[in-house]
């Protein structure tokens, strides 16, 4: 671009093939990750096609999610509805310590199929 400048032109060019490198390198680390990225999505919606005529897998899976997202929704119920009207609260009880964990999996489960789904119909 500039190597016609006497001097200055090969400094300029040397400089440029080395953030040109830099940049490069960083390029496909970036094009790497996405391709593994990629590739798990597609993997899992694979997963999800195999399973999806599959009558047992699905009456197990919604027995899994109804009660978490339920409870969840009675939460949100609680901390919006009813500080405004206190008569309509639910008293929610905790979820048990030892699986605390599985409301925000079924969250992110169904989450996760809203994506995979926005993902196929792209």
């Amino acid at each position: 671009m500039l190597s016609w400048i006497p001097l200055l032109g090969p400094i300029i060019q040397g400089l440029s093939s080395i953030f040109t490198g830099f940049f490069s390198e960083k390029t496909a680390a970036v094009q790497a990750a996405s391709a593994t990225t990629i590739a798990e999505t597609n993997a899992s919606v694979q997963i999800i096609q195999a399973t999806q005529d599959d009558i047992a897998l699905r009456i197990i899976r919604d027995a899994i999610c109804v009660p978490p997202a339920i409870w969840s929704m009675l939460i949100g119920w609680d901390t919006i509805v009813a500080k405004h009207y206190p008569a309509w609260k639910f008293v929610v009880a905790d979820y048990p310590s030892t699986v605390s964990y599985l409301p925000y999996a079924v969250l992110i489960f169904l989450l996760g199929n809203i994506g995979i789904n926005t993902w196929k119909h792209k």
